[in-house]
C-alpha cells in the first residue's frame, strides 16, 4: 500500500513538472522588419516581451527578443543557430 501511494505521488509530480517547465509559445506574428521592442515586469507573471513589425505588435519568447533587434527580418531572427 505505501508503495503504491509513492508511485502515485511520483506519478502526479511526474506530470506537474512536464506540464509547469514546458518552453512557452506564442503565435508567430507577420513576417517583415522589427521597428519596435518592449518588455516589461509584471509581479504576478515576470518578464514579458513584444516584437513591432510594421504595425502590429505580438508577444515573444525571451529567446525571441535577445534574438530579434531593430531592423532585423523577422522570423528569420528567431532561427539564429549561435545560442550559447
Amino acid at each position: 500500500m505505501n508503495r503504491s501511494i509513492r508511485l502515485a505521488a511520483l506519478a502526479v509530480l511526474g506530470i506537474l513538472l512536464l506540464t509547469a517547465c514546458g518552453p512557452k509559445t506564442y503565435p508567430p506574428g507577420p513576417e517583415g522588419k522589427v521597428t519596435k521592442r518592449s518588455s516589461a515586469y509584471y509581479k504576478s507573471g515576470g518578464w514579458r516581451y513584444w516584437l513591432t513589425v510594421g504595425d502590429t505588435k505580438f508577444r515573444v519568447t525571451r529567446d525571441d527578443y535577445r534574438d530579434c533587434f531593430h531592423n532585423s527580418s523577422y522570423p528569420a531572427c528567431t532561427q539564429r543557430t549561435d545560442r550559447g
